[in-house]
């Protein structure tokens, strides 16, 4: 179960990640994959391997967060949202729109809350990262510049979701 959500997870993120990149304005610095110098400073991002790219998504993001312990339509928004958000803003976010106590640990209430999610959850914690990003903006105005790829991020992880709500409901 965890390895086929972690592998749509995976497809996705390398499908809007893949690259590097290295834009003035985005304060991780240089990113390839997603992967950032700014999280990752003895790392060479220019030459990360997607392979390299993969191990640290499943270590330091799918598995750090317990996606594993999460439905898998929700485990997969968690997880892009800790690789573009951080994994203690993902979780924190989360758990926001949960509506537990917002302490960034994706432990046993917030899996239990998680499992009991209502069916609209997925819209609403994506309008809650949309918010997030507009906050950003709204806080920075150097950040403006990301915003339409920063939606369209969430809008393509929201058709993800549907197109593998089959495969991610197991």
């Amino acid at each position: 179960m965890s390895t086929r959500h972690f592998t749509v997870a995976a497809k996705y993120l390398l499908s809007i990640e893949g690259g590097y990149v290295n834009h003035p304005a985005d304060k991780g610095g240089e990113t390839n994959y997603g992967i950032s110098k700014m999280e990752y400073p003895d790392l060479d991002i220019k030459s990360l391997s997607k392979d390299q790219a993969l191990e640290i998504y499943r270590a330091d993001y799918w598995d750090s967060i317990n996606c594993d312990h999460l439905p898998g339509q929700i485990a997969v928004v968690l997880f892009d949202a800790a690789v573009h958000h951080g994994q203690w803003r993902a979780v924190t976010l989360l758990q926001q729109e949960l509506g537990v106590r917002a302490d960034g640990i994706n432990g046993p209430i917030t899996q239990a809350a998680a499992r009991n999610a209502y069916s609209g959850f997925i819209a609403d914690f994506l309008a809650r990262r949309a918010r997030h990003y507009t906050d950003i903006t709204l806080a920075d105005s150097s950040q403006a510049v990301f915003l339409k790829g920063w939606f369209r991020r969430l809008f393509l992880l929201q058709f993800k979701i549907i197109k593998y709500a089959e495969v991610l409901s197991g």
